[in-house]
């Protein structure tokens, strides 16, 4: 009885042959040809079984081309092995030698055409690797944060998942070395980004790990950041700035003669408040008395403040208020998809300030900082510029034990700023 050829091979005469039969419904668009047919130009059956597999997929994909008119795509090793692996858990001993068999073919065929890939196939398979972009949602599903910290974890970790495509290429040396290329390549990462970007990697790489996903006990991502150990030259020359009451009035003056009112009033507003520009985009009618503002909804318990109204901004206030037409003191701002309602007015701000030369030291928050610097110089207690501010306290007396400066003293503080230069713009 004559020994059966291999799957895809044929003998004859002294050498191996790969053949691989043409469905008849497509032999027409072949020239009539039964089967592809090429000398491998080996008489060895294992040389022959490891080099077949090049053109047996090539043929394979010429086709399937035949077939939908379509050009074959190839199957990247996370789908092969997700394939050849689905419902192996029900295998009984003949199945499973045939599923077998099938992996092994598959894994030298890939070989042919690039180790890396059949290295990351039989990887997958065995339960040692993921696509590590694969369970990026699950992960963020289960995140207990805000839509825009959310948002931003999935931008951190697609970094990763676009740099390492499966997590048997991620390792500690690896991760250092692509820290380093951000950092000092084009990208130019600042440390502070980069650790934001390790942190949530780390994050994704425990879940990963908890979920039973991946088996790892190191720790690729923990202190590859290295960062300055004592503050730069540039760092500070890079520190935000207040602006000076002559700034302020050059901002007031350049937004209405663009007759920008709503941005005139944000600047207003701020710095008789020292109030965030989130703050004050969020502020609604029922949050506002003839005396003063209340902020809800901050991250911090120090930031849900009142905030007595000075009493060169009660006209503004009583303007907005009365102007309003969907119950925003600010009206008609439209928030984005996080629901900040500052997000526009805000980049007008910075084209204002830009287009008067103020460099990046300059922001919004620089009124902020105006605000602190000026109660500052006119003596007014740390912790009641604090209480007005919204910042915490950390000492144990008044950070911890007290209620905080009464709304007479924060009164008195607030009333006691002076920008005799705006003042005499007579903004009401």
């Amino acid at each position: 009885m004559a020994q059966k050829n291999p799957p895809y091979l044929q003998k004859r005469r002294r050498g191996w042959y790969a053949v691989l039969e043409i469905p008849k419904p497509l032999r027409r668009k072949f020239g009539d040809k039964a089967r592809f047919v090429q000398s491998l130009k080996t008489d060895s059956l294992s040389e022959a079984e490891r080099i077949k597999w090049s053109l047996i997929g090539e043929w394979k994909a010429q086709i399937e081309e035949a077939r939908t008119g379509k050009q074959a795509r190839r199957m990247e090793p996370f789908e092969l092995a997700e394939k050849l692996t689905k419902g192996q858990e029900y295998d009984d001993p003949f199945t499973r030698e045939v599923r077998q068999g099938e992996i092994s073919d598959t894994a030298w065929e890939l070989h042919e055409k690039d180790p890396k890939q059949a290295d990351a196939f039989i990887k997958l398979v065995d339960g040692e690797s993921v696509l590590t972009s694969k369970y990026i949602d699950d992960w963020l599903a289960s995140a207990k944060n805000e839509q825009k910290t959310i948002d931003m974890k999935r931008s951190d970790v697609r970094r990763l998942a676009e740099k390492f495509e499966y997590t048997h290429e991620i390792d500690q040396r690896a991760i250092k070395r692509w820290v380093h290329d951000l950092q000092h390549g084009e990208q130019g990462l600042a440390a502070n980004t980069l650790s934001r970007i390790m942190s949530a990697c780390r994050g994704y790489w425990n879940y990963l790990n908890d979920a039973g996903l991946i088996l790892r006990n190191d720790e690729p991502f923990k202190d590859v950041v290295r960062k300055p150990s004592k503050r730069s030259k540039s760092s500070y020359e890079d520190e935000r700035l207040p602006f000076k009451e002559t700034d302020l009035k050059a901002l007031i003056e350049a937004a209405d003669k663009k007759g920008d009112v709503m941005l005139r009033d944000l600047i207003v507003i701020a710095m008789w408040t020292g109030c965030r520009i989130e703050e004050i985009g969020m502020l609604r009618l029922p949050d506002i008395s003839h005396e003063s503002l209340d902020v809800t909804g901050a991250k911090s318990k120090a930031g849900n403040r009142q905030i007595p109204i000075h009493m060169q901004l009660q006209p503004v206030i009583s303007r907005l208020s009365k102007e309003s037409s969907d119950g925003f003191l600010l009206s008609g701002l439209g928030p984005n998809k996080y629901g900040n309602r500052s997000n526009a007015i805000g980049k007008r701000f910075g084209r204002l300030k830009k287009a008067l030369g103020y460099d990046s030291r300059y922001v919004f928050h620089s009124i902020r900082k105006t605000v602190a610097t000026e109660l500052e110089n006119l003596g007014v207690p740390e912790n009641v510029a604090a209480d007005i501010l919204g910042h915490d306290k950390p000492t144990m007396t008044y950070g911890t034990y007290s209620g905080g400066a009464s709304f007479a003293v924060k009164r008195d503080a607030i009333e006691r700023l002076r920008f005799p230069k705006i003042v005499a713009l007579g903004i009401a």
